[in-house]
């Protein structure tokens, strides 16, 4: 039985060919699942348009200065300015 290292008889350039080959299949890979994810959701976001699911959606409130945090309000919680 032989305790040698099992690529002693392949060479360091075949050695760096089997690495890069790996490499390029694992990319290879990694890019067909993010294309097949990108198609996936780009299809139910227009299959979600389609049907009407982003009429009722409305933008955020724009900054208001009246809404910043008041240091008067108990907990110091945004909103109208507190009264006493």
């Amino acid at each position: 039985m032989s305790n040698d290292f099992p690529m002693v008889g392949f060479g360091v350039g075949t050695v760096i060919i089997m690495f890069l080959i790996y490499v390029a299949v694992m990319l290879i890979a990694i890019w067909i699942f993010y294309v097949i994810v990108r198609a996936a959701v780009t299809n139910g976001i227009l299959r979600a348009s389609r049907r009407g699911a982003f009429q009722n959606m409305v933008s955020p409130p724009a900054y208001s200065p009246q809404h910043t945090m008041n240091p008067n309000a108990p907990s110091g919680q945004a909103g109208p300015p507190y009264q006493t």
